[in-house]
């Protein structure tokens, strides 16, 4: 029987996306979710993905139902089956309609077919995989595309012949953007610990990387062996598998028996520094424990969606702390996170934690340093304030409590707060959480007294609690350290005997510490005063560098000091940060400085006692450097490859490099560099994003028009690098043309794109651009687009800090 359908008014409106009220009528109205899928992926990439579904829920009646799907009424079906009517696909503003004539209070079965749109599935000619965070799982197949409605999920997938395939079909309800499959040409290999058994597909072919496949699933096991213990429940799910993808535009994403990781932070190369080696093993700890803090329990809106990464963030930097028992975990904690949540809390782009989100096709702007970098910081100074027992009990009732369920940040507060609670865990999140920016911390003798005050700059008049040492000299000299706990505005210490104040001195303050000139002084020094003490010297570092941003040091000083640390330093974490800062800060000298810089730059590359500073060191100038001789010795370096911590992806990039600076010879570079390349996904990757060094300013033009149509976007790093490029700073003027039609884009890019693409988007655009001429641009088009999307208007003003920063820097 086919039947017409009628649409009625909704009180619940039928628009794009999901919307926050559309997704609250439903999860009140919809529980019981199952989904049966068949997938039939054809061998040619340029034919389409065929879909067959089975959609079943319990209803309690109310408005008609939108089951959500993002694509045109011609990709779908003509007749809808349910309960056993067929009716007329009705699709309006990404939803198929389903009057409520047709649905039954209780169990109710919708079945269709179609067509999937290819935006998630990331096709290339011998594979797939799936990517539906936060909200593309609607491109694909129709659906509740909502958190809180969690689902079983069967698969049936028809793949062309010698194809292998892994996905999460599981008995365990989880929600659509969790839900994944990858299907191609993969190897497999499979591995036995503590009687689990565990699953790798990669497409890999150098043999010394493939080997490394036995460190990360001991990495992986001992991450799930310590969530286990923490949390007091075994691991949640049937089956622990991952997937190695080459181009993968994530460093990795959580599907509970499927995990995605990106190859070049899983396959180190032949002499990996410990930054890259921590690294890869924070990545694989953060996506384990997901399993528990995402996946087992689910924020029930995605504007929580920081409450699964703080989560993950935070147990990652546990594990490392047994996986590298010699390394000194506090300081690799700042390291970590303090200086990129600094980078984006001190630009007017900030904003807090938690953030509002009205709809699911906004939830990718959610994303950044903030989340993932501050809130680890919160997270570990709320364990200070409440204690480490307490914390992890509530967390384990947390997670008991809503077991394969959705939660909320202040449900967690509400369990926390169970223990311990004279300490309060809400009026720590009212300031840490819900409210943007960092403190102000200045410091000041009275007599004998030391004034330590903090004030916010946004005059709210709040208070950040948390805890960090004074540094001093006693009487006899020697170097002391006082804890102080600030939970007001002011502190004040008695230190009758203390001189040489150092105010933050083991770097676990977070804020804006303001340094005077002595002070400055003092820190310049600490390299040769606290030798002994790598807290503190990481904490000149870092306390220099943001006063560089506050414009009390120039360039020219900052660099002078930090190769001065550099060239002492022992200790590989505070080299990197140091290293990193130098890269930064060189970029703002002039040009006889910067050629002077560089040279002493190169001979440290090749002569510092630690190796990944000779290696951070020529990584940096082989993608920055602009002085003639230097580049002259990166090109014999290249031509050799005669430096044998480089790996296949440094050469490429610095193969890009030189043929932009040796205009002459750019084809002869890329030709020999891609010859050198044995690995036909790396040879696309080159083709690709090489052609972007071309010195003909109309190919040059071509290319940057090409990347503003979206199917040019679609493997998003390789787009993300081309525009890099395109942009490079020798090629301003001409680049500056690139400015509005590039910001002009960025909505499209937004709602085509996966979560990070719009921040990659506009630090390839912008990061290359310093003149007087690209500020102007930038600044009147954010005075032009007020009525941008404050998420999005957040993302450009983070990413164009140095181009419209207040004009206070030296």
């Amino acid at each position: 029987m086919l039947t017409q359908v009628a649409v009625a008014a909704h009180a619940v409106a039928v628009e794009n996306g999901v919307s926050w009220t559309l997704a609250q009528y439903r999860s009140a109205h919809i529980s019981n979710v199952c989904y049966n899928l068949s997938f039939t992926v054809p061998s040619q990439k340029s034919e389409p993905v065929y879909f067959e579904e089975t959609l079943t829920f319990d209803w309690t009646g109310g408005e008609d139902l939108q089951i959500d799907f993002q694509g045109d009424a011609s990709q779908l079906s003509p007749q809808v089956l349910v309960n056993d009517t067929r009716v007329n696909t009705v699709l309006i503003n990404e939803h198929i309609v389903i009057p409520t004539l047709y649905l039954v209070q209780g169990s109710n079965s919708v079945s269709l077919s179609g067509y999937s749109g290819d935006k998630a599935l990331n096709r290339s000619d011998d594979y797939l995989y799936t990517l539906f965070v936060p909200d593309h799982a609607r491109s694909v197949f129709a659906c509740f595309d909502q958190p809180d409605l969690k689902a079983r999920f069967s698969l049936n997938l028809t793949v062309p012949d010698g194809w292998v395939s892994i996905s999460n079909e599981t008995t365990k309800p989880i929600p659509t953007y969790l839900f994944s499959f990858t299907t191609g040409r993969f190897q497999v290999k499979t591995a036995m610990r503590d009687g689990r058994q565990l699953t790798a597909l990669y497409r890999e072919t150098d043999t010394a990387k493939v080997a490394q496949l036995p460190i990360v699933f001991d990495q992986v096991a001992l991450s799930l062996q310590w969530m286990e213990e923490y949390t007091g429940i075994p691991y949640p799910f049937e089956h622990y598998g991952f997937v190695v993808l080459p181009g993968y535009q994530f460093g990795g994403m959580e599907h509970p028996g499927c995990i995605q990781f990106n190859d070049q932070r899983i396959f180190l190369g032949p002499e990996p520094t410990p930054d890259e080696e921590m690294s890869r093993l924070n990545l694989i700890a953060h996506e384990t424990a997901h399993m528990w803090f995402g996946d087992l329990v689910t924020m029930r809106w995605f504007d929580d969606v920081w409450t699964k990464e703080v989560y993950a963030n935070f147990m990652a930097d546990k594990i490392a702390r047994e996986q590298f028992p010699d390394i000194d975990h506090d300081l690799a904690f700042i390291k970590t996170h303090y200086p990129l949540a600094m980078s984006t809390d001190r630009t007017q782009g900030t904003h807090p934690i938690q953030q509002p989100l009205d709809n699911m096709n906004k939830a990718g702007l959610l994303y950044g340093n903030i989340i993932y970098h501050k809130a680890p910081i919160m997270m570990r100074k709320l364990e200070q304030d409440k204690g480490a027992d307490a914390l992890r009990e509530g967390l384990r009732c947390y997670l008991s409590r809503y077991a394969y369920s959705n939660a909320t940040w202040d449900d967690l507060i509400i369990e926390l707060d169970r223990f311990n609670p004279e300490h309060s865990a809400q009026s720590f999140s009212d300031v840490w959480v819900k409210q943007k920016g960092m403190p102000v911390i200045k410091s000041n003798r009275m007599s004998d007294l030391v004034r330590v005050h903090q004030s916010d700059p946004y005059g709210r008049n709040l208070v950040w609690k948390q805890g960090f040492d004074i540094g001093y000299l006693d009487e006899n000299g020697r170097f002391c350290q006082h804890p102080i706990y600030m939970n007001d505005y002011d502190y004040l210490l008695d230190l009758s005997y203390g001189k040489g104040l150092f105010v933050n001195s083991n770097a676990e303050g977070y804020g804006q510490f303001i340094v005077d000139r002595e002070g400055i002084s003092r820190m310049s020094k600490a390299w040769k005063t606290m030798a002994d003490n790598d807290l503190t010297r990481y904490a000149a570092v870092l306390n220099l560098y943001e006063n560089f941003h506050l414009g009390n040091i120039t360039a020219k000083d900052l660099t002078k000091v930090l190769i001065e640390f550099l060239t002492h330093e022992k200790n590989e974490l505070i080299a990197s940060t140091t290293c990193s800062y130098i890269g930064d800060v060189v970029a703002c000298l002039d040009r006889k400085e910067r050629a002077a810089i560089e040279q002493r730059l190169f001979k440290l590359s090749q002569k510092h006692g630690l190796q990944s500073v000779r290696q951070t060191l020529l990584r940096q100038l082989s993608i920055k450097a602009v002085t003639p001789k230097v580049l002259d010795k990166l090109y014999e370096i290249w031509n050799q490859q005669n430096a044998t911590f480089l790996n296949s992806h440094d050469h490429m990039r610095m193969a890009y490099h030189l043929a932009i600076m040796k205009p002459k010879q750019w084809q002869q570079i890329l030709d020999r560099q891609r010859d050198r390349l044995n690995n036909e996904d790396q040879r696309r990757e080159f083709d690709f994003i090489s052609r972007a060094c071309n010195p003909d300013a109309q190919v040059q033009q071509q290319l940057f028009n090409e990347l503003l149509q979206v199917e040019n976007r679609r493997v998003e790093p390789w787009a993300r690098d081309m525009l890099a490029l395109l942009n490079d700073p020798t090629r301003e003027p001409f680049s500056n043309r690139y400015i509005i039609p590039g910001l002009d884009v960025l909505q499209e890019i937004q709602q085509t794109g996966d979560i990070f693409f719009p921040g990659y988007w506009l630090t390839s655009l912008l990061s290359g651009h310093k003149s007087d001429e690209v500020k102007t641009i930038v600044k009147q088009w954010i005075d032009s687009h007020a009525n941008l999307e404050p998420a999005l208007m957040n993302k450009l003003k983070e990413n164009a800090y140095w181009l419209i920063r207040s004009e206070r820097q030296p």
